[in-house]
């Protein structure tokens, strides 16, 4: 049994080391269809002589009384055109020597140079690693040249195979390695070298995929998470991915997105990338959510309980309430520690133990994404009684034009200020504001501030147990018009009077250029119109001017607020 299998594979070994072996060439003369005769040059020579150019006429063997150690055979050394000489020409009528005499040449080529042979139609493909690669299926042709008597044949082989005589491009439709052996051969037997190319035929696109480095919950990643883009190809590899956020700009991928440089929200990363040959993948999207917000702790005590003046009271039967709420990711632990006690996990209300007079109890919770809040209740005293720990929720809102720039928002004397409070526990009760130093009043309904400027405005809301939770924020009324600046490329050259008016004469080159200013909420479009054109908005000077017309030219600047400025002007082109 292991000498038939040994046969086996030594048979297989013989029979692939003969798949691969080169095919025998002679060496010999070949004669063009020009009449040049080409021999190759390693051959040897011998030169008869005969009377006829019947095939029956006795030939005689040339020697030479002089060279003879060099004749039978001789050699010739010369790559190219050699040359057999007789003295003179002798008419072949007349039998007398032709003048001016001249010698009788008769010419050979030697040559002993193989051809060169290279694949066709792979400059296109990418290299790497000794391999091209190229995409989709592909004709695999050759094209050889040879200096002297020409290409007589090309051969190839793939994978190993046996060489065959190429006559027509091969298809290479498989996605997959070739191994491509080929050479070629001359009309005087002269074979070159074998060349070998390796071509990897690569159809597929690249993958990529998320990764996902930090504290992830679901598709909710914490403001310390990193984002990157992983990407895999087999065949030519990736040559770059791409990204854009939401429906921004498309950039290439350089390196991980943090996630600290998104605000707190959600958003849509798509990408794809792109291999070496232009497969290209199909978009990907992947939708998450930044939370950097911690949960909200609410701490309450159960029972027989009372507030007055902001100390809290609580009997040996109370229970200590931990309420906890999550924006986004979902809480996932809450933590408590009664004074200098053991840490625990919360789970259910718990009583208070301890002697009359002060009691801390710590608290603290996790988010899924590890977001943590922190919180805490202090003078905690018995035989006392309370309902609700938290003053209301405190928010502002602007209802109308308004603009941000960093911490700074600015908003038109039109737009309306929204206070709003919620409590979960006893229930809103009211809300008091005043703005700036003035007096606190009762806040009824949304409200303008229409004096140009900074204010401050402070506001308190009040549960129905009197609970309270105060609040502050600024911002700034914007009633100003942008300021429009209006300039020319070049000075006038003159002025002149029309319906009562003098206006300024310009040559036909002229160019007027517009800007706006506006110190606060910010220039948001100037848009213009010539005479009785259509408004266009402004991207470039305005040089349609031509001569011997009058123009009137509107211009309107507009804020992010809708501050707008209007402006007029007349010229006159020469």
């Amino acid at each position: 049994m292991i000498r038939t299998l040994f046969s086996i594979v030594l048979l297989v070994l013989v029979l692939t080391a003969n798949a691969q072996e080169r095919i025998t060439h002679k060496k010999q003369l070949y004669k063009a269809e020009d009449g040049k005769l080409y021999i190759q040059k390693e051959l040897p020579v011998y030169l008869y002589l005969s009377t006829s150019d019947s095939e029956n006429t006795e030939k005689v063997i040339l020697e030479s009384e002089d060279s003879k150690g060099y004749t039978n055979p001789l050699y010739f050394d010369t790559e190219g055109l050699n040359t057999v000489r007789t003295p003179s020409k002798v008419d072949t009528v007349t039998k007398k020597v032709v003048y001016p005499i001249s010698d009788i040449i008769f010419e050979i080529y030697a040559d002993s140079r193989a051809p060169r042979t290279k694949i066709k139609g792979v400059k296109s493909g990418y290299r790497k690693d000794d391999r091209i690669y190229l995409s989709g299926s592909v004709k695999l042709d050759f094209d050889a040249y040879d200096a002297h008597s020409g290409v007589n044949t090309i051969y190839y082989s793939i994978d190993g195979a046996a060489f065959k005589k190429f006559d027509q491009p091969i298809d290479l439709t498989q996605e997959k390695e070739y191994k491509i052996s080929y050479y070629s051969i001359d009309n005087v037997g002269n074979a070159e070298e074998t060349n070998k190319e390796v071509i990897f035929i690569d159809k597929s696109n690249p993958r990529t995929s998320i990764k996902i480095e930090g504290d992830k919950h679901e598709n909710v990643v914490s403001g310390r998470s990193t984002i990157i883009i992983e990407n895999e190809e087999t065949g030519s590899g990736v040559k770059g991915v791409f990204y854009r956020i939401n429906e921004n700009e498309i950039k290439p991928y350089k390196y991980p997105l943090k996630a600290s440089w998104f605000n707190e929200g959600e958003y849509t990363l798509s990408f794809y990338a792109i291999d070496h040959v232009g497969n290209k993948e199909d978009w990907n999207t992947f939708t998450f959510y930044v939370d950097k917000t911690p949960p909200v702790l609410v701490e309450e005590i159960m029972g027989n309980t009372f507030m007055a003046n902001g100390v809290q009271y609580s009997s040996g039967r109370s229970k200590f309430k931990i309420t906890s709420m999550d924006n986004k990711a979902g809480v996932k632990t809450v933590h408590y520690k009664v004074g200098a006690g053991e840490e625990h996990m919360y789970e259910a209300p718990f009583y208070l133990k301890g002697n009359s007079g002060s009691l801390s109890v710590k608290i603290w919770a996790f988010d899924n994404v590890n977001n943590k809040a922190e919180g805490g209740s202090s003078n905690q005293k018995r035989d006392a009684s309370y309902v609700d720990l938290t003053g209301p929720v405190l928010s502002q809102k602007f209802e109308g034009a308004f603009s941000r720039d960093r911490d700074t928002v600015f908003i038109a004397p039109k737009t309306r200020i929204k206070l709003t409070a919620a409590d979960k526990e006893s229930g809103t009760d009211k809300i008091t504001y005043k703005i700036n130093d003035g007096n606190e009043v009762k806040y009824e309904d949304s409200f303008t501030v229409d004096q140009s400027g900074l204010h401050t405005v402070f506001f308190t809301g009040f549960d129905k147990v009197g609970n309270s939770n105060n609040k502050e924020f600024f911002f700034v009324v914007d009633d100003v018009s942008p300021r429009i600046n209006v300039n020319f490329s070049v000075e006038p050259i003159g002025s002149k009077t029309a319906l009562g008016n003098k206006i300024d004469v310009y040559p036909d080159h002229l160019q007027v250029f517009l800007s706006a200013t506006d110190d606060l909420a910010g220039l948001k479009r100037i848009v213009y119109k010539v005479n009785n054109g259509q408004l266009s908005t402004y991207g470039s000077a305005i040089d349609i001017f031509e001569s011997g017309r009058d123009y009137k030219v509107y211009i309107k600047a507009t804020d992010k607020l809708g501050n707008i400025a209007e402006e007029n002007i007349e010229i006159s082109i020469n």
